[in-house]
């Protein structure tokens, strides 16, 4: 069977065929690294992690390029509020993201630019723009004209008339219409610069994108991919800049999205209180839980998180490692692992659900209901060997750790202890008189909730902060904030 996946620019499921048989481009928009990265992350890029895996057990030799926005009006609004450097933000931020990608077993992308490091190759791209007649100076930076593409709109399949009614024209831009979009900002006060045809300034972010994608891709490429609240603008945007330059359609012959992520029912949200920073919550769950959690839902359907959903992702987890570990032990295939280009032997049925459009949900009950049966059986040595070992090239291609001890699914009871530090440090925010230090930590969560009650993020963030230097995990919820306590590396 032909692997089919859902193309959002047709708004039909397709056969995927590539451009170069053989081999696949992939282009995924990354990380913002403007604060800490969350459970929404973890779901897009464990789409497209196990994307890449399955291509590749398919036999495909895959590009796999997954950009970091290291410049962003964000970054710059967090600095200003941390008062550091904005590239202490990115390394701060972007740190976590290394580490929690780690932990949740993401492959590492073939190349991983920086926005920062391709500047020269954006104002080459903007220079081109400008000489079309497709984009314009004005005295705050260079704008696209949507005027100038007649397809504009076409991937979103958003109103054009009904977008602009409702745009907003921020304070010293000078659009010539509403949708047109920064190609270029020209330099504010205390903002990073780098020297342009237009004088020093930053990239907008769509342009990123667009020079990356052609940089490393080509003009045209297999599949452009990212969380669907990318479609527009941002995606829309990059479309548009990039098909101008090259004169090619389409941009990526498949456009890939994976749902968003609710906390609680709600859309995630500082504001709201259901904002799980990712480490944290590594730090309370295996991250093969969190993985096997999404795997049960299907990409591009919106995903909905409680913690009671992953407490019981933990307990399927166990009820799967058990019949993982009672498999014969083994290399994954026979000559171990499959070089680039090799097909890997999958069964039939397993390689069914994903090639019809990604179906985890469905390879992941097939190999639940294998996996119980292969415990059951009682075959010969030579075929239960073989078997496990196809199994555990299913675990790998959904990225499932190969064993239980790898799992990592034992929990660890830690007493509620802090040091000496920490303690005088909580207590003077929060007084003395605690009689323990757990009553020390829920007075200081208490008072980030009041902070958090009279919408001073802020003071509510900085708490968080020093909660978690103390080893104190919260979670926000409906009912509340929960807390855990954890030993600080």
């Amino acid at each position: 069977m032909a692997l089919r996946l859902y193309n959002t620019l047709t708004r039909r499921v397709e056969t995927f065929d590539p451009l170069q048989p053989g081999r696949v481009s992939l282009y995924v928009c990354g990380m913002t690294p403007s604060f800490h990265p969350h459970l929404g992350h973890a779901r897009t890029f464990l789409t497209f992690d196990v994307l890449v895996r399955y291509l590749r057990a398919r036999g495909f030799e895959v590009t796999y390029v997954r950009n970091i926005t290291d410049i962003d009006d964000k970054i710059i609004e967090r600095a200003n509020a941390e008062g550091v450097a904005w590239d202490d933000v990115v390394n701060r931020y972007y740190g976590e993201f290394t580490v929690c990608a780690q932990r949740l077993g993401l492959l590492t992308p073939s190349v991983e630019p920086r926005a920062t490091d391709e500047i020269p190759g954006m104002v080459d791209f903007i220079r081109r723009l400008v000489e079309l007649g497709a984009a314009y100076e004005t005295a705050d930076g260079v704008y696209f004209s949507v005027a100038h593409d007649p397809r504009y709109g076409s991937l979103s399949r958003r109103n054009l008339d009904e977008l602009r009614a409702g745009e907003r024209i921020a304070v010293r831009e000078e659009k010539r219409d509403p949708l047109d979009f920064a190609l270029w900002k020209k330099a504010k006060p205390g903002e990073p610069t780098w020297p342009s045809p237009w004088g020093p300034g930053r990239p907008g972010w769509h342009i990123e994108c667009s020079a990356m994608c052609r940089r490393y891709l080509g003009d045209q490429f297999d599949i452009h991919g990212g969380a669907s609240d990318l479609v527009f603008p941002h995606h829309e945007n990059e479309v548009a800049q990039t098909e101008t330059v090259t004169g090619k359609h389409p941009m990526a012959r498949f456009w890939i999205h994976a749902g968003l992520l609710n906390v609680d029912g709600q859309k995630m949200s500082k504001s709201a209180g259901n904002f799980v920073p990712l480490p944290e919550l590594l730090d309370r769950f295996p991250a093969a839980a969190v993985r096997y959690l999404f795997l049960q839902t299907g990409y591009r359907k919106p995903s909905n998180f409680s913690l009671a959903a992953l407490e019981a992702a933990v307990r399927g987890l166990r009820g799967l490692y058990a019949d993982v570990d009672a498999l014969p032990s083994g290399p994954l295939v026979p000559d171990g692992p499959t070089a680039a280009g090799e097909r890997l032997a999958l069964p039939d049925e397993f390689a069914s659900y994903l090639d019809d459009d990604l179906n985890t949900a469905g390879a992941l009950g097939w190999l639940q209901r294998a996996l119980r049966a292969q415990r059951a059986a009682g075959t010969d040595p030579a075929t239960r060997d073989a078997r496990a070992r196809t199994l555990r090239a299913c675990l790998d291609v959904l990225g499932l750790p190969p064993s239980g001890a790898h799992a990592s699914l034992t929990a660890r009871t830690v007493e509620v202890r802090l040091d000496d530090g920490h303690r005088k440090l909580l207590a003077a925010i929060a007084g003395d008189e605690a009689p323990d230090d757990r009553a020390l930590i829920q007075r200081v969560v208490e008072l980030r909730q009041a902070a958090r009650a009279r919408r001073d993020y802020a003071e509510s963030d900085r708490l968080r902060d020093v909660l978690g230097r103390a080893g104190i995990v919260l979670h926000d919820g409906k009912n509340g904030t929960e807390w855990r306590f954890h030993e600080p590396a």
